[in-house]
């Protein structure tokens, strides 16, 4: 067995993307389009209140001393030109009180040093205004971090948000440094903090919208401020040459059935047509156990309070909003009357959560009179409904029922569902798009849909699972192994030869009692390289609470609180040469998510590990006193292979 260090690895990985054409991180344009604005000595080029302004370690500052005020705004002026089309890049630090301010003006008309007028990036410590784009001693506030807004000639105005503005907060670093990006082409404006899109203009206002103008660096009237700009970069040009992607409204999610569809709702023995649509506006032909569909169905949509852009694509008037009145803690089924499968088609629209504990079972009445489920479908962890097409043609003929389940309390603990109906041709729906992290979390913002055609397949299959992905705009994510061949993947690593070595963690969450592990290591190769990893074998059986991989040193390493194992292989047979040895004990596991994990080799030949925030460990070789351990909370630790010495890294 042969250790591959992590950078000869990673290098191995940087070859493999640069022979598809893409690199892991972005280049940034290349320098020589650029220009400084600033020399890092003095404020030449620049005009200003120099009572406010100063130079001080090759950076612009901006400062209001402490136990003072400042009764008006003041500006540092560029005196370099003015700029039309452009691109500016800086790196921007702020401190001081709470409501420190400032911002970075554009295009903009200086009267004076105390007097500027025009578009400002605003910037203050995260809280509110960071990323806004603000129209100084003109419109006030025109977009909000989070939106687009689109203005008229007219001054109309059309607003589209794509994520809430609270979730920009967390994207500050406070009292280091923030980079921030302006890219302004004709009427289109974005601004860029840290790398992540916060605000988009385009502003074709007759009489308000500004084509060009000067720079400014602005220091906001109130108590104390420090505010410190360094890299300020500027480059001009037509939008071929700077970089902007076209502006665009993103699409509300909406339901995938729409009012015209085909088709119909099941009825009972007798003819008549059962309420699987909710229009009733009552729970006729349903029965509820629980508490979870008290008060169902709803006729108020309030996701959209909740998840900007989206709805819940509710069918009709009426749907089951399971968290609409309270929220994800009741538990509950709702079972409708049995009605014959008279079609060969069905489909129903689903929300909610994802997990198993939050599903929709179609159940079928066997010739002995007992019920069995015949399929399930879930959430996929989103409030607006899909669309699920099941193909009935097995069990047309026999009786069946739907069933809503809930038996979670937790987090997306709920279910949204309507309009379950028959049809006499497999139908055509397009699918809803945006899964909800990449629609509404600022930093997903960029990625796209790995396919862009819908796939037919149930909720939380293999194939509907890689339609649901959103990668980055270049990149590809292929199957290389799925159940049942890998079951519970929770670590896994490659070794030498390029075989795939998981963890599979059967009993996760639990831990086991002493001797009934049922977690395993196994090993996975793609012996003909067509990409598919087609052979498994078993390397190890009984572990318990696994969820750390690695292989070096003539074996396995293997988390699995409260111990680090090593499993020895000297031959690299793929057999172990005896029971695995316990290095070290003591990690707690009061949390089972948050174990010993993610284990990697650095450069320096030590073994790297991650360890949660909510167990307390103790961790020291086998017997040792408590006296001679090491406390350990949420950190990075690592453990040398020959020396076996364990440090707590960072915490």
């Amino acid at each position: 067995m042969t250790y591959v260090p992590v950078a000869l690895r990673s290098v191995l990985f940087w070859f493999v993307l640069a022979g598809l054409g893409h690199s892991v991180f972005a280049a940034p344009p290349a320098q020589t389009t650029f220009q400084s604005l600033f020399n890092g000595d003095n404020l030449s080029g620049w005009e200003g209140d120099t009572k406010y302004w100063r130079v001080e370690n090759h950076a612009i500052v901006g400062e209001i001393p402490r136990g003072t005020r400042l009764d008006h705004n003041t500006w540092l002026v560029w005196r370099g030109g003015t700029v039309s089309d452009f691109e500016l890049v800086a790196d921007v630090k702020l401190t001081g009180a709470p409501s420190a301010n400032s911002g970075i003006q554009f295009r903009c008309q200086a009267k004076s040093v105390r007097h500027v007028a025009g578009y400002q990036a605003d910037l203050d410590q995260g809280r509110t205004w960071l990323g806004r784009i603000y129209d100084e001693h003109g419109r006030g506030l025109l977009v909000e971090r989070g939106t687009r807004v689109a203005i008229s000639e007219d001054g109309k105005r059309r607003i589209d948000t794509f994520a809430p503005a609270s979730a920009y907060q967390v994207l500050f670093r406070p009292g280091q440094w923030n980079r921030y990006r302006i890219v302004a082409v004709g009427p289109h404006v974005q601004i860029f903090v840290n790398g992540t899109l916060f605000s988009e203009l385009f502003d074709e206002e007759r009489g308000e919208a500004d084509r060009e103008g000067t720079l400014a660096l602005q220091l906001h009237a109130g108590p104390h401020t420090r505010v410190e700009f360094r890299k300020l970069m500027l480059r001009t040009g037509s939008s071929k040459r700077l970089e902007i992607e076209p502006f665009r409204f993103r699409k509300s999610e909406k339901s995938a059935l729409t009012p015209k569809v085909t088709g119909r709702w099941p009825r009972d023995g007798e003819g008549r047509t059962l309420n699987l649509g909710f229009e009733s506006g009552t729970l006729q032909d349903w029965t509820a156990t629980g508490d979870a569909f008290v008060g169902q169905p709803v006729d108020r949509d309030g996701i959209s309070k909740r998840w900007p852009g989206q709805t819940s694509g509710k069918a009709g008037k009426y749907f089951v909003g399971g968290y609409e009145l309270a929220g994800d803690r009741p538990q509950g089924t709702l079972t409708s009357r049995w009605f014959p499968v008279d079609h060969p088609f069905a489909s129903f629209l689903i929300g909610g959560g994802a997990g198993p504990e939050t599903r929709v079972e179609l159940l079928v009445r066997e010739d002995d009179g007992t019920a069995r489920v015949w399929f399930t479908a879930r959430g996929r962890n989103r409030e607006a409904m899909e669309r699920v097409v099941v193909d009935l043609r097995p069990v047309q003929g026999r009786s069946m029922a739907v069933r809503l389940v809930d038996e979670s309390g937790g987090g997306w603990g709920h279910l949204n569902f309507d309009d379950f109906r028959f049809h006499r041709s497999r139908p055509d729906f397009p699918k809803a798009r945006g899964a909800e992290r990449t629609t509404f979390n600022p930093v997903l913002q960029h990625l796209r849909p790995l396919r862009k055609e819908p796939v037919e397949s149930p909720v939380g299959s293999v194939e509907h699972v890689m339609a649901s992905m959103y990668v980055e705009p270049g990149f590809a994510v292929d199957l290389v192994a799925a159940e049942p061949q890998v079951h519970q993947p929770i670590a896994f690593t490659f070794d030498a030869r390029g075989r795939l070595w998981v963890a599979e963690a059967h009993s996760y969450p639990q831990k086991r009692p002493a001797g009934e592990g049922q977690d395993q290591i196994i090993i996975l190769e793609d012996a003909d390289g067509d990409g598919r990893f087609e052979k498994r074998k078993v390397f190890a059986k009984g572990l318990n609470l696994v969820s750390g991989l690695e292989v070096g040193y003539g074996g396995v390493w293997v988390g699995a609180a409260p111990e680090l194992l090593f499993i020895p292989d000297a031959d690299g047979d793929d057999r172990p040469d005896g029971p695995p040895q316990v290095l070290l004990d003591g990690f707690g596991y009061a949390d089972t998510h948050e174990t010993l994990n993610n284990f990697i080799w650095g450069i320096d030949g030590w073994l790297y590990g991650n360890h949660g925030v909510f167990n307390l460990s103790w961790v020291g070789p086998p017997g040792a006193p408590r006296s001679k351990r090491t406390k350990l909370a949420a950190g990075v630790w690592r453990y040398h292979p020959t020396r076996h010495l364990f440090e707590v890294y960072a915490h």
